[in-house]
């Protein structure tokens, strides 16, 4: 019995982007909740929040140039 490799990319990609989701939305959540306590911090706390996103998504993007790349 022979896998596609396609089927492999995909859940590849899929099993990949399901970390980088939940972070993003852990992030977004504390972030309105950090700012919803304590609304004069909302400028720090939104662009660490954006720096934070920001750095969980490379770990997609890394996962992207893995499967694409290999053969």
């Amino acid at each position: 019995m022979e896998i596609d490799a396609n089927l492999i990319k995909g859940l590849t990609i899929a099993f990949g982007a399901i970390g980088p989701a939940i972070g993003v939305g852990l992030i977004g959540a504390s972030a309105v909740r950090s700012v919803g306590r304590n609304p004069e911090a909302q400028g720090k706390v939104l662009s660490t929040a954006f720096i934070m996103a920001g750095l969980v998504d490379a770990v997609l993007a890394f996962v992207l140039v893995i499967v694409f790349t290999t053969s």
